[in-house]
């Protein structure tokens, strides 16, 4: 006997509006390829890198998966809109729950002073603090053209300015050397760059939007906290691998446009919880090569 699940309204324009992200992502930046890597132990390493070079999936061969956590301040409205203040519930849970997680905040969130306890606490309680530029520059236009936006020498500055903001809290280049782009966006050139600026380059796992945590009930394309929890799920059940590597991003953020409620964050235990169900574990990019 076949069982159908009948879905309503609501669930039908969630599924509708994850599948449309997932669609404008998959023509966004650069495709997927596989590169098997031979590890120093000589194991076979699955690593998912797209044709930019850029991290999708770390390694596809262990039950190991990746919670990052970006933010932005922004500046035009004194951090109405984008702020740091998931961080404090994003911390205590992690606490709570035994994890550690890799933070990439952008420079406008190490020199907000009211988040500088937070980002004490990002390093002595052990999680990766890395960074997602200084200004959170658009690195290309979000067409197919993909346009560069931004020079080597603007990179530059920007770049300089979040490290000198992470060496006020002790850290030097060498101790942070993943970065997730800003509004994880690039394109060949840009990556490029920043590449040769001396960094790694990882994004979320591709087929997961959680990132888009960040869209309100009235934009178009809103899904809600639990269907994004939902999409963790459909999304190991549509691999091979399951979720084997997968980099999964929470915006550590209070977006007005969102009811309380309904943040991604506040999820966080139950996704953790239901991870470790399943067999998973966690690392954070200090554990990456």
């Amino acid at each position: 006997m076949k069982i159908f699940k009948i879905f309503d309204r609501s669930e039908c324009c969630a599924l509708a509006a994850i599948a449309t992200i997932v669609a404008a992502v998959a023509v966004s930046g650069c495709g997927n390829k596989v590169n098997n890597v031979r590890a120093q132990a000589g194991e076979s390493v699955g690593r998912v890198i797209d044709e930019c070079g850029v991290v999708q999936l770390v390694d596809t061969t262990k039950k190991t998966v990746y919670l990052v956590f970006t933010a932005e301040v922004s500046q035009n409205d004194n951090g109405w809109f984008e702020n740091f203040d998931g961080v404090f519930p994003v911390l205590d849970t992690l606490a709570d729950r035994g994890v550690k997680g890799s933070f990439f905040p952008t420079g406008n969130c190490f020199r907000a002073e009211k988040y500088a306890d937070a980002i004490r606490r990002i390093i002595s309680e052990g999680h990766y603090l890395s960074h997602h530029s200084d200004h959170h520059l658009h690195l290309c236009t979000e067409d197919a053209e993909r346009k560069t936006l931004v020079s080597m020498d603007s990179l530059k500055v920007d770049i300089s300015g979040v490290e000198a903001e992470l060496r006020k809290f002790g850290l030097e280049p060498e101790q942070y050397p993943w970065m997730i782009p800003p509004y994880e966006e690039y394109n060949a050139e840009t990556a490029a760059n920043l590449m040769q600026l001396g960094y790694k380059l990882v994004n979320p796992s591709r087929g997961l939007v959680t990132g888009s945590d960040w869209m309100g009930e009235d934009a178009g394309h809103y899904v809600s906290a639990r269907q994004l929890v939902r999409n963790i799920w459909d999304y190991e059940d549509s691999h091979s691998y399951g979720l084997n590597g997968a980099v999964i991003l929470v915006h550590a953020m209070s977006y007005p446009c969102r009811r309380d409620d309904d943040r991604m964050w506040w999820y966080l235990g139950e996704v953790i919880d239901g991870l470790r169900e399943r067999g998973y574990d966690f690392g954070t990019f200090a554990d990456v090569e």
